[in-house]
């Protein structure tokens, strides 16, 4: 018989909080006990995001470690950068599991942490011990974890997209990949050139060849083998969510044929899905499907990855990480289907 487990979200109330309220309020497994917000604590979520009326719905609470040690056996933390940290550090030290969807115990190193962030690390000692949890390539965590890092989104699509091309390309090959993500990519919180309204009829790149996600990125691939060089070129996308890649290649720069090896990586991965031509975005949307497009033209090969952003991105991977963690199947609770147009 599977034990419920009793799960609380601290930021509750943002785009991946949200999320994770969505599809934790239907999980067969999962008791939500606990709902927190910072300047939001005392009113009903659903004041809020009208859509999350309904079982998942509750009372905003302040952040009290104490008081979620008593209710909660595992508790998410889907808080803006530097934030984790300090709740991530109190809840882990009276016993309690913490998935992090932030960034603050994605990178073990200090130095690369802050090369990547621009100031140390908060809590070293638990980004030093965190998993770091994309499960179709690292599995999930082990039981005595105390700490599982979510992956970043463009750094789950980037990761999905090389690793199976990694020990694969020639030696000295660079690879440069376009990507694109929706605004909610950015937070709930408006921030200038960000939020949404400056986004509709506007199309630009930002932070190229330097995004915060290659970090992590260069650290997982780094794990695995040799790193390719990666140029890496973000753009802001007008539509509220997911994330689209473009890789190109020389056929003769990649040992063996992509497909092939696209297959083969993913083979029995349930939330994978390899095709012949392009990856639709559109296709990915609402649920944590990774698809990946593979087609030959002429003497290159194209590669499109989509995800959406918040799902498969965020709090979706969240899940996953979690049903892993607990032995269950890693698809309970989790929706396989996109839901476009």
């Amino acid at each position: 018989m599977t034990t419920t487990v009793r799960a609380g979200i601290v930021g509750a109330n943002g785009f991946l909080g949200g999320e994770l309220v969505r599809l934790l309020a239907s999980h067969p497994f999962v008791q939500l006990t606990a709902l927190v917000a910072g300047k939001s604590a005392g009113r009903r979520l659903s004041e809020l995001r009208p859509a999350l009326r309904g079982p998942g719905d509750g009372l905003l609470e302040a952040f009290d470690a104490d008081v979620l040690s008593q209710r909660c056996d595992v508790v998410f933390l889907a808080l803006p950068h530097g934030e984790s940290a300090v709740a991530g550090r109190e809840l882990v030290a009276r016993g309690v599991r913490v998935i992090d969807l932030g960034s603050d115990f994605r990178i073990v190193d200090p130095a690369e942490h802050t090369r990547w962030y621009g100031k140390p690390p908060a809590a070293p000692e638990l980004s030093a011990e965190a998993f770091y949890g994309l499960p179709e390539l690292t599995g999930g965590a082990p039981a005595t974890a105390r700490v599982i890092a979510n992956p970043g989104c463009f750094a789950t699509a980037l990761a999905l997209t090389l690793a199976p091309l990694q020990p694969h390309l020639a030696s000295g090959v660079d690879v440069t990949i376009f990507g694109v993500t929706g605004s909610s990519g950015s937070g709930i919180a408006p921030q200038d050139g960000t939020q949404h309204t400056l986004r509709v009829n506007n199309f630009v790149a930002y932070k190229p060849l330097k995004h915060q996600h290659m970090g992590e990125l260069l650290q997982l691939l780094g794990q695995r083998g040799a790193v390719p060089g990666v140029r890496f070129v973000p753009h802001s996308l007008p539509a509220p969510r997911g994330i689209h890649l473009t890789l190109v290649l020389k056929a003769s720069e990649l040992d063996g044929d992509a497909q092939a090896l696209y297959r083969a990586a993913y083979e029995g991965k349930p939330t994978v899905d390899v095709i012949e031509g392009a990856a639709a975005m559109g296709a990915t949307l609402l649920s944590v499907r990774t698809l990946i497009g593979v087609q030959k033209v002429g003497s290159d090969v194209v590669i499109t990855t989509a995800i959406d952003n918040l799902l498969k991105g965020g709090s979706g991977q969240a899940v996953q990480n979690l049903n892993l963690w607990y032995g269950w199947d890693e698809t309970v609770g989790l929706p396989l289907v996109g839901a476009w147009p």
